[in-house]
This record gives C-alpha cells, structure tokens and sequence, in this order.
C-alpha cells in the first residue's frame, strides 16, 4: 500500500511540475478546465504587467497622467509594428539570402588564410556567378515559398489605445525629454528646459568645450576630411586595402551629418542628482579612424598588469588567491570624471613614448607606431558635436561614447601604473586590479597604525599623481564592486550579487515584439551569473526567488516561467561543474573551428514580428527545398563548380528588431533651438582657437 501511494504521489508530482497543475480523474476534460481555472491566480491565465515604474522628475511641464502605462514598460519595450511586413522588406531579405548561399557554395573548398577579423570592412555588393543549376533551382523554389508564407497584412498592436495615445503626446511634447538614467536605473522624464540647463552646465566649462560658430565648425570638418583622407594615403601599407576602403568610404557617408552627438544620462543614484555626458559618435567624421584606433589598442590594454574583462574573470581571479592573512582588508577607488578630466596634450604624449619604446614593438609586433600616433591626434582633437542647435569642441580629453574613449583612457593609467606600481610595498598591497576608472585592491595593514596610515596615504598619493583624480572608499572586509557585494571572512573572498536601490527591474515583457528566444536568452543569463558570481546557497536561492518574482510582476505568466527555471538550473549547474573540472586539471576548453561552423550555416535576415510565420516553419521549407528535397541527393552531396562538395548544412533565421520606445523617444538628437529654453547664451557664441597640430 505504501509503495502504491509513493508511486501516486511521484506521479502527480511529476504531472504538476510539468504542466502547473494535477487533474481529478473522476471530473470530464471541460470540468477540470473549469475547476483548474477557478483554483489559479487570474494573473495565471491574465498575464498582465504589474510593475510600471519610472522616474518622474518633471516639474514645470507634467508628463500625462498615464505615462507611467508607457515608460513603465521599459525603453526596451517594442511596440509590434501595425504591418507584419512589407513587400520591399521581403525582396531584401531574400536577395540577402540569395547572394549569401551564393557565395557559400562559390567559396567552398577555399583554404586560404589570410582572413584577419580585426580588418575593418565595409559591406561588399559582390555577387558570386550563378551556382549549379540544380543548387540554384533549389535556392529559387526556397524563396517562391518563403513569398507564399510571408504575406503583407496589418495586424494587432501590443499597446493599448491609450498607449499609443501616450506615446504620440510625449513624442510631439517638445518641452518634455525622455533620457535612460546611468547604471540602467530606468526610463526618466524630464522638463526639455531643465535637460538643457544640465547638458550647458558641463558645455559652458571652457576648460574642456568650445562653443562654434556655424562658419568655423564647417571649416574644420572640412580641413578634418582631407586631413583623413592624406592620412590613409600616407600609411595606406599599414592599414591594408580592405581598411583603408572602409575608412574612406565612411569619411564620404559622413560628409552629408558629420557631427557627434550630445546627450546625457541622469545619474539618479547620486545626491544631488547630476548627469554623465556622451557622445554619440557612430556616425560622425572621425569614427572611422576611431575604430582603426581601438582595434589596435584592445591587444595592448588586455595585457596591462591590472587589466580584468568582467566580474566572472575578477570572481575567477579572487577565487585563485591563498587566504588571506588576519590583517587584510579590501578597499575601492574610482577616477572623478575619467574621461573629460584626462588632459590631451599629456595622454597623447605617454602613449607615443610607449608606442615608441622597442619593448612595445617587440610584444606587439601588428602595430605601426606612427600610423597610430597619428590616429590617436586625429581622433582627440577633433570631436565635434551637436546639442539641439549648438555646435561644440571638445578640446580637453575624450567623449565617453567614441569607439577608442575605454582602451585610450584605460592604457593612459594602465603605462603609468605599470612604471610605479611595482615599486609599491607588497606588504601593503596585496592585489589591485582596475576595470577602466574604478578599482579594487586587498590592503595588508601594518602592526603600527601610524606606519600603516602613512603607507596608505602615499599609495593615495601614487595613484593620484599619474594626471586624474582617484576617490577612495574606507578600508573595511565589505565593499561593492561591480555589481557585486564582495566580503572577507576568515582569510577568504566571497561574493554575492548587488543591485542599486533605485533599480527598478524593468524586465522586457512577454508582450514586447521581441524575438521569443529573448526570454530563454535572459533566464538561462541570469542563472549563469548567479551560479558563478554567488558563493553562497543562500544567496541564489534568494536571488532566484526575487528574479521569479519581478519576472511574474512584468506579465510573464507561471506555467512558461516554471519550466524554464527548471531548465535553466539544469544547463547553468552543468556548465559549472564541467568548467571546474576542466579548470581542476588544467585542461583548456576544446577550441573550436570557427572557421568550419561559419561554413556550415547560412543565415536568412528579417525583422521579427509575431504574425509572420515561425522558425520551424521556415526551418521546414529550408529542409524540403534546400537540404533534403524529397527523391533528392543531400545539399552537402552537392558539388560546386569547383568540383567541392558543399558544405551547408544549417539554416540560420537572423532576426532583426523593429524600433523600441528608446529609439522612438530618444533624446540624442535633440532637435531644439537651445536659445528658446535658456538666457545663458545670449552673447555671440566664440571658440578657442585651434593650434596647429591639433588637425595633424
């Protein structure tokens, strides 16, 4: 009897962890239905978003009454687009997939290896000659198909009419500006007077920005064009075609909009709330060279003796570490606005000192020092950018946004802190590492508290004299350091997650037109990240249950989220004990040939939308008219005119996203007359003049 019980209660176990709930046997399929339905939660079969937050700090102007039905969504909410597709987007998508099948079967069976994915190109409309006939009716019939699915019809929204109604005031409301707070705190409305008043609090500095005249700023972009151009003629053998192709033809695009772009995020865990500036500079006249620029700095930064990649590598690293002795404490610092205070002429003069030293040479043997050097003057003194109407010169450090800004700045402190860091104590300092301008370091207090405070005091020092000012925390066994909560007990380091106070969680709903995989994609996510960033059992069971929860309160509904946890768990538990294994033994993980996979797929490019058919209907059209035709030989049984067998063997569906409430509300391209909203300008405006090297 009791084994029989023990077998029921498995059973209804089971059927309840699978499907949410345990049918009576007794009652018919519409009863249960009825009574399942009576017994759950309405937000059980009514998913709706519960939380919608976002930080309201209008004053003059009010937002409407329902704003926070919109924001609360979140900037990364994607209003569904009120036409599934269009027959222009179809011919695109298709003629893409066409040329790319195209060119995989015309280059298959090509050895060479000259590729280097750190050449920057731009796109090439080269089309191979037509494949094989058999290969090519295939390709065509695949195409003919994909037309008769994809069927141009208007369809149903996800936002409601007063939504949408909302979304049409805010948009045309010039007086109120939409901006992300800093840190990913969330959606925040402000008065469009109040958002100029902090972008000219950081303009007006004439330390670092110069005000333009129209004429002037026209000149220089000009003088800043050719001054590109002679440059990519000048170390066109360093650069190689591809990359000298890719930079011209980026200069010539950005003749028409050279300018960067002005903007800001609110930094609302700070009192008073201030703001951080950035540029938004993937369009602007030197971005180009800026990506040439940041690609060759990228090998040189992560080989700097404080450099780590993430809070996974710092995690590994402190995990690595002998216990600690009783005297150690952890401590932080962070630089005090990195990037605007560093000061050009001297950054630009320690990196060429260590672009010239042989020694740099000899590790890195890809650069061309001059070439380089060159680059890093073009790209420091010329970002010029936009503010609603006002055009500025940023002639003092780097704008946070610019593709270089991160490895400039960080190989600036890193040269200066592999010269005098290692002169430093080891009986003090006990382990630093830096991620671009904040740092963490294990201190070893001395016996003698005098001694001890006295060494503290010169490391400050020591840090503060390489050309920025460093802010440090208190020496203590608990600090915060890259959204992570890191403790020392008993001579060992452990970690748990840490989130601000103000973070509001604005987890993308399900009802957002996002591509399904989206949700699968930031479960599994947050698992790995609590599984390898915790130490402590408790602390990811916490962490699990508050994430379930904010998951329910964004819409998600409990039947889809149960088995993806469950799932989720699984696959993240997994991979942690395989990488310790590998990591126990000193084996490294199997490398991969990327070059192979790349070969064995092809991808089929198109925006998502809910009413177009699924993937497993255009993966089932790729097989029966592609892969394995009925009375057909295999694809890969298939040769080229080459006389290769053709390697393609999975079909990739690669969707794009329609545009999100960030993007139909973004603040980047403020498009004001700056003198409606201000009396601060009411001189003529004036510029600091150029010296001449600063266009070298």
């Amino acid at each position: 009897m009791t084994t029989l019980t023990n077998t029921v209660n498995t059973a209804e176990n089971r059927v309840h962890r699978e499907f949410g709930f345990v049918p009576i046997p007794t009652l018919t399929v519409h009863k249960n239905a009825r009574h399942t339905l009576g017994q759950s939660h309405p937000k059980t079969y009514f998913p709706l978003v519960q939380k919608l937050a976002f930080h309201d700090l209008t004053s003059t102007n009010k937002l409407p009454p329902s704003a926070n039905q919109l924001l609360g969504l979140g900037l990364k909410f994607i209003p569904t687009p009120p036409v599934n597709i269009t027959k222009t987007e179809l011919e695109r998508s298709t003629e893409r997939f066409e040329r790319d099948i195209g060119l995989k079967v015309y280059f298959t069976g090509d050895e060479s290896t000259d590729y280097d994915p750190n050449t920057l190109r731009g796109k090439s409309k080269w089309r191979a000659p037509l494949p094989p006939l058999e290969v090519d009716n295939r390709i065509q019939h695949f195409t003919k198909q994909i037309e008769q699915l994809f069927i141009p019809r208007h369809t149903k929204l996800n936002l409601s009419r007063l939504q949408t109604k909302t979304l049409k005031q805010i948009k045309n409301d010039k007086d109120i500006t939409i901006l992300s707070a800093d840190k990913g705190l969330g959606p925040v409305g402000i008065d469009t007077k109040q958002y100029i008043a902090w972008g000219l609090q950081h303009l007006l500095d004439t330390k670092t920005y110069s005000i333009l005249q129209q004429r002037q700023a026209t000149a220089d972009l000009e003088h800043l064009y050719h001054t590109i151009y002679q440059w990519t003629c000048n170390y066109r053998s360093a650069l190689g075609d591809d990359t000298t192709r890719y930079i011209r033809e980026h200069v010539e695009k950005a003749r028409t909009d050279p300018w960067g772009y002005f903007y800001l995020l609110a930094k609302l865990h700070k009192t008073p709330v201030s703001t951080r500036p950035v540029c938004s500079d993937c369009a602007s006249l030197p971005h180009s060279v800026g990506k040439w620029v940041d690609k060759q700095l990228q090998p040189i930064v992560r080989k700097q003796r404080t450099y780590f990649q993430d809070s996974f590598e710092l995690k590994r690293l402190l995990g690595h570490l002998d216990t600690l002795p009783p005297n150690a404490c952890l401590f932080t610092y962070d630089a005090v606005s990195m990037y605007t205070n560093i000061n050009t002429e001297e950054c630009l003069q320690r990196l060429q000192t260590f672009l010239e030293d042989p020694m740099t040479l000899e590790r890195h043997p890809h650069l061309h020092p001059q070439a380089l050097i060159e680059a890093l003057h073009i790209v420091m003194h010329n970002n010029r950018m936009k503010f609603g109407d006002l055009l500025v010169h940023q002639h003092k450090g780097i704008a946070m946004g610019m593709a270089p800004a991160p490895s400039i700045a960080n190989l600036f402190v890193a040269i200066y802190e592999e010269a005098h860091i290692p002169t430093f104590p080891t009986s003090s300092l006990h382990f630093l590492r830096r991620f671009i301008d904040d740092g963490f370091g294990i201190w070893l207090r001395d016996a003698d508290p005098l001694q001890d405070d006295m060494q503290w005091k010169l490391f400050q020092e020591l840090i503060n004299s390489m050309g920025l000012t460093w802010e440090f925390s208190k020496r203590s066994s608990d600090v915060t350091f890259m959204d992570l909560n890191i403790h020392l007990r008993r001579g060992r380091i452990f970690t748990s997650l840490y989130s601000k106070p103000m973070a509001l969680h604005l987890y993308i709903p399900p009802s957002s037109c996002h591509a399904p995989g989206i949700t699968t994609g930031l479960i599994h996510g947050h698992f790995f990240r609590l599984l390898h960033l915790c130490s402590y059992e408790h602390d990811i069971e916490r962490e699990i249950h508050l994430f379930f929860t904010r998951l329910l309160e964004r819409g998600y509904s409990l039947c889809d989220l149960v088995p993806l946890f469950h799932t989720a768990e699984l696959k993240a538990k997994q991979r942690k004990t395989t990488n310790t294994l590998t990591t126990a033994h000193n084996q490294p993980n199997n490398p991969r040939d990327t070059r192979s996979m790349t070969d064995q797929k092809v991808f089929f490019h198109l925006q998502y939308h809910p009413s177009n058919p699924p993937p497993r209907v255009i993966q089932h059209s790729w097989r029966q008219h592609i892969l394995m035709p009925p009375e057909k030989p295999l694809l890969h049984q298939l040769k080229n005119r080459d006389g290769f067998h053709i390697s393609l063997r999975q079909l990739v569906i690669a969707y794009s996203r329609a545009p999100n409430l960030g993007n139909l509300l973004s603040c980047r391209k403020l498009k004001v007359n700056i003198q409606d909203y201000t009396d601060k300008l009411q001189h003529p405006r004036t510029t600091v003049p150029n010296t001449e090297d600063e266009e070298t």
